[in-house]
C-alpha cells in the first residue's frame, strides 16, 4: 500500500519519474532510493510524515549514498575509540564511550506540530584493540 506520489527530475539526465511510496509517521523515518530508468543515477531520500496531519516531510533528498555515509563515519569513529583506548591501556584500567543507537531529528510540520523523526544506525563491532 503506498500514500505518497513523488515527481522527480533525474539531475543527471533530466528524466522524469513518478513513483509512489509509502511513508512512515514520525517517530520513524524511512531511507529510500529512487533510480532514474534512463541513466541509472540513484537518489537517496530520508522521508517521514507528521504524526498528526500526516502531511509528507521529504527530510534529506541526495545522491549521497545516506547508509554508506553513516556506515563509513561509524567505523572511522570506532576506529579513533579504538586508537585512543589502546594509547590509555596503561593510563587507565576501563575506557568506555557511549556509542548512539539512533540519530533523531527535530522536525516542525506547517500544522505547527513539532516532533522528532529518527532512523536506527547500524551496529558495527569494534576493530581489535
Amino acid at each position: 500500500m503506498t500514500d505518497h506520489e513523488v515527481i522527480y527530475f533525474c539531475n543527471v539526465c533530466g528524466n522524469k519519474t513518478v513513483t509512489s511510496l509509502e511513508v512512515p509517521a514520525a517517530p520513524q523515518m524511512a531511507q529510500m532510493e529512487i533510480q532514474c530508468e534512463k541513466c541509472t543515477n540513484k537518489t537517496h531520500l530520508l522521508l517521514t510524515k507528521c504524526p498528526r496531519c500526516k502531511q509528507v516531510v521529504k527530510y534529506f533528498v541526495s545522491d549521497l549514498d545516506f547508509p554508506a555515509e553513516v556506515r563509513n563515519l561509524a567505523k572511522a569513529y570506532l576506529s579513533l575509540i579504538a586508537g585512543i583506548k589502546m594509547k590509555l591501556r596503561d593510563v587507565v584500567e576501563e575506557f568506555n564511550v557511549p556509542v548512539p543507537k539512533k540519530w533523531s531529528v527535530q522536525l516542525e510540520c506547517s500544522c505547527g506540530h513539532d516532533y522528532t523523526a529518527e532512523l536506527p544506525l547500524p551496529v558495527i563491532a569494534p576493530p581489535a584493540v
